[in-house]
């Protein structure tokens, strides 16, 4: 071999090992790192700084803003000052009220932020439950969410709904934030991926969701390349989904978890861009808002999975059950409120000026309103959930004194005949006429009184026990307001008669162990514990099956579990433990002191073993409504129990629907469809979404058959509808859960207890099928008239007997509040169709009009709408499930004068037309 032949051999020896050397090399790094494999699309990632935050949980409230306001917004700031490349995403609207009323100096800092686009703030005022809240209260959460940072910031903005958390989502959430100008929504605990999810009417908004929030978190603090090759590998395996759906290649990383701080990831920004972003530009990594997120996946013409229903919320043990006194305040101030802001808005109409609509007062009463979110319990819990009712009972209360404030400045101006006797005024603040039961305090008479409408016609009345704090010159007299004008009122009159008349009460029939109570509605068949039979003398029905469990029985069964936590379906009782009243006999008696021509009223009481439990039975003689009120007196807080009231309704195979905010859900119909799908790790929301429960429902549950409509009226938040014991029954069996004694899910929690006593009321109601046929006599159980002893008139008392200061010709649309509105003078006035059916209203109101606009939820105005017919009256369409609002402008007193002045001139040049057309 020569010299030159040899060297040769040797470089390309060299060369082949040199290149086996690379080869080996690169095998070994291919087996241990991903992070520089090709990427099948040039994803842009951005991560989404961002901390999950209930108002506590992992603290008390105050410890938890303090944590806040040092640990992640400060430091953010901090950060956005180093860096112009940096952001962070606080959640919700109530972390930067905290932090400006804690930092003022700051504010100026904060909005330049803001308008740049890098401190972002979700546009809600908190992250609630979103069925437990009333339609309003989720409407004020953008009130004080987007709406506040937009007119208290300028220049600011939001326009992405957080709520990660809450394995749960309304039926009408999605429109709300829509019509409210909030496109998009960050929740968690749901398949990852994009969607359209939408509410009936078809509007929604674009949903991201990552499985759940804290997932990426784990991707992103991984030691080393170990999160970069998971990432890698992550970002090929979701290739084919974008490619499929057209969707534009930017993939989110959300940086949160629970009290997740700020955090710089500059080197592994700078790692990933040197693996992937030299070689396409594309590729890279960096910074992003939630909001550029949103924005750059919706260019193009992506396509995203349409999903529409109710998510039934798996963590409705915590608030219902096992915090009964504060969620009663809740729901009171849910329609407290708006019928005093309705009231409000009249009263202030009719003296010219709204110098004293108590704006503040209602502000600070719908915050407290909505002011507890999903964070119940937790360390410190006690502290948090006594503040959490102190908000509901503050809410109500002040609803609670703002409507009668009102509605004794609108009784003073109804005209009134002296002579007739003391007025009564009732007032309705729904919105068809309404029928329902009054109580009155009135000076004890001489001889006994009766009661009187505007005509003359004598109404049925009887006289109550005095409470415990009545006055003794007092008598409390009851009697059945009915036909009182929608959203207005109604003008009785109470007068001494010499003796009481006597009119057909309840036919009774006892023997030593049935009782059979018999109006022009119900034959009811009494039994130890409950009620035998309830027969409907119009339908030829009856309505219950008693094989199993009595009508209105008390049940109590084990219920070991908490309220939120890792769990992937509703911890189900168990039947340690269990009893019901009718395995004691307890016998019915009739209450003579409560009963009269108004009503029958029956009562039990039965010692259990940690309580005692009393029922009463009201059956009316003129409204088709049976009533029970159920106390459980004493309860000792043993752990783990649990007491429902069971319906069971004769109708095997017939549909359950129920009242949700602004909508009704059809069991097994309205629910979205399949599962919450896997979270992280082994948790997996593995249960159809339509076989949940049990429900937060509102005001009613109805049960329908071919022949039968059965509506019950509930008090309470949370209702079942399938039998939860042993060999269930194969018919439907309403259940309003009364009361849990469980925990809170953090380790350091406390206990639901509620030692004390409890009080309840329900009523029932029967009718042609369908919950359309229902529903109307169950919300006015609910909600109620209210009567005002009429006081001496206070200036022009010019109001007739009787007005609706608001009609719909529509009666599937419901007005949810009549408003002043927040930046002018102008009413606000909501409605939603509820029965699923387009129709076109007319909506009357009782003063003229100077103009009318259609509005966005948060009242931003829209286009116009033509005013008819005397000035007063508008008309707007109402699609299926919509929720509308316009905004009224009323005529002042000088545009009053000149329509008065247009309508003469109008019929003065009407007349000689039609002399005319005579002659010819």
């Amino acid at each position: 071999m020569t010299q030159r032949t040899r060297a040769r051999f040797l470089i390309l020896t060299l060369a082949a090992l040199i290149v086996l050397g690379a080869s080996m090399s690169a095998e070994q790094n291919s087996g241990t790192s991903q992070a520089g494999a090709s990427l099948p699309l040039p994803y842009r990632l951005g991560i989404i700084s961002s901390s999950h935050q209930d108002i506590a949980w992992m603290d008390s409230p105050e410890a938890c803003r303090k944590f806040r306001d040092e640990h992640c917004i400060t430091p953010a700031l901090e950060m956005m000052r180093k860096n112009p490349d940096y952001r962070f995403v606080m959640e919700n609207m109530l972390n930067l009220l905290e932090y400006i009323e804690t930092h003022p100096d700051r504010r100026a800092e904060i909005e330049r932020y803001t308008r740049e686009g890098r401190l972002e703030w979700g546009a809600t005022f908190n992250q609630p439950y979103e069925s437990l809240m009333s339609g309003e209260e989720l409407v004020r959460e953008t009130y004080f969410g987007r709406r506040w940072i937009r007119k208290n910031m300028p220049g600011c903005d939001a326009t992405i709904y957080f709520n990660p958390d809450v394995p749960g989502r309304a039926l009408q959430m999605q429109q709300i934030l829509s019509k409210a100008g909030i496109p998009y929504m960050v929740i968690s605990r749901f398949h990852e991926g994009y969607y359209r999810w939408l509410s009936p009417d078809g509007s929604g908004v674009l949903a991201f969701t990552p499985g759940h929030y804290g997932n990426s978190s784990a991707l992103l603090h991984a030691k080393g390349d170990e999160g970069l090759d998971k990432l890698t590998a992550k970002l090929q395996t979701w290739g084919p989904y974008y490619k499929d759906r057209s969707i534009n290649p930017i993939f989110p990383l959300l940086n949160s978890e629970d009290f997740s701080q700020p955090t710089d990831f500059g080197p592994l920004i700078a790692r990933w861009n040197a693996l992937h972003g030299s070689a396409s530009p594309a590729s890279r990594m960096g910074y992003s808002s939630a909001r550029e997120f949103f924005e750059a996946l919706s260019k193009g013409s992506p396509v995203f999975k349409d999903v529409m229903g109710e998510r039934p919320n798996l963590w409705l043990y915590i608030h219902g059950p096992t915090h009964h006194w504060a969620v009663t305040a809740h729901r009171e101030a849910g329609y407290l409120l708006p019928a005093a802001e309705m009231f409000s808005t009249f009263a202030a109409l009719l003296a010219g000026d709204f110098s004293a609509y108590p704006a503040r007062e209602f502000n600070e009463a719908w915050q407290a309103a909505i002011y507890p979110d999903h964070g119940w319990g937790g360390k410190e819990g006690q502290v948090t959930d006594r503040l959490f009712r102190k908000k509901y009972e503050l809410a109500r209360d002040t609803g609670r004194n703002q409507l009668d404030r009102a509605l004794t400045v609108l009784a003073g101006r109804v005209a009134v005949d002296a002579g007739r006797g003391l007025p009564i005024i009732v007032f309705n603040s729904l919105s068809w006429p309404a029928a329902a039961p009054v109580t009155v305090t009135l000076k004890k008479p001489a001889g006994h009184y009766i009661i009187k409408d505007a005509r003359g016609n004598e109404i049925p009345s009887q006289a109550l026990p005095a409470e415990p704090d009545q006055a003794r010159d007092t008598l409390r007299l009851q009697f059945v307001a009915s036909a009182v004008p929608a959203l207005g009122y109604k003008t009785y009159y109470s007068t001494d008669a010499a003796s009481a008349s006597v009119t057909a009460t309840i036919g009774v029939s006892a023997s030593p162990t049935v009782t059979v109570l018999e109006n022009a509605f119900y034959k009811i068949t009494l039994a130890p514990g409950g009620l035998k039979s309830v027969f409907d003398k119009s339908l030829g029905r009856e309505l219950l099956r008693t094989d199993k469990f009595l009508g209105f029985e008390v049940f109590t069964l084990q219920s070991v579990g908490n309220g939120a936590g890792e769990f992937g379906r509703v911890q189900q009782p168990t039947m340690e433990g269990f009893d019901k009243l009718s395995a004691h006999a307890p016998q019915w008696a009739r209450v003579d002191a409560l009963s009269g021509r108004v009503k029958t009223v029956y009562a039990l009481v039965q010692p259990l073993k940690n309580c005692a439990l009393r029922q009463r039975l009201i059956v009316y003689n003129d409204i088709k409504r049976i009533d029970v009120e159920v106390d459980i007196l004493g309860w000792d807080g043993d752990p783990y129990r649990e007491f429902r009231l069971a319906v069971p309704v004769a109708a095997p195979g017939g549909k359950v629907s129920y009242e949700v905010p602004m909508g009704v859900v059809e069991v097994g119909t309205s629910e979205a469809p399949g599962t919450g799908g896997p979270a992280y790790g082994t948790l997996n929301y593995d249960e159809e979404m339509s076989k949940i429960r049990p429900r937060e429902v509102q005001n009613f549950m109805n049960v329908s058959d071919g022949g039968l409509g059965l509506t019950l009226s509930t008090c309470v938040a949370v209702n079942d509808f399938e039998d939860p014991t042993t060999d269930p029954a194969g018919y439907p069996i309403l259940q309003p859960i009364l009361l849990a004694s469980r925990r809170s899910c953090h380790s350091q929690g406390n206990w639901y207890l509620q030692e004390g006593d409890h009080h309840y009321a329900f009523s029932l109601t029967s009718h042609e099928p369908g919950w359309r046929n229902g529903y109307k006599t169950a919300i006015q159980a609910n909600v109620g008239l209210f009567p005002i002893v009429r006081p001496a008139a206070s200036g022009t008392a010019d109001l007739p007997a009787a007005l609706s200061f608001v009609k719909l010709s529509a009666p599937n649309v419901l007005i949810s509040t009549v408003k002043k509105a927040e930046d002018d003078d102008s009413v606000i006035v909501r409605g939603y169709e509820i029965e699923g059916r387009d129709v076109r209203a007319e909506l009357a109101f009782f003063a003229p009009l100077a103009r009318a606009a259609m509005a966005n939820i948060i009242e931003d105005e829209g286009r116009t709408l033509s005013i008819e017919k005397d000035e007063s009256r508008v008309s707007l369409a109402f699609g299926h499930q919509a929720i509308e609002t316009i905004k009224l402008f009323p005529a002042k007193a000088r545009d009053r004068a000149k329509l008065a002045l247009a309508k003469a001139e109008g019929r003065a040049k009407l007349v000689p037309a039609k002399a005319e057309a005579r002659k010819k």
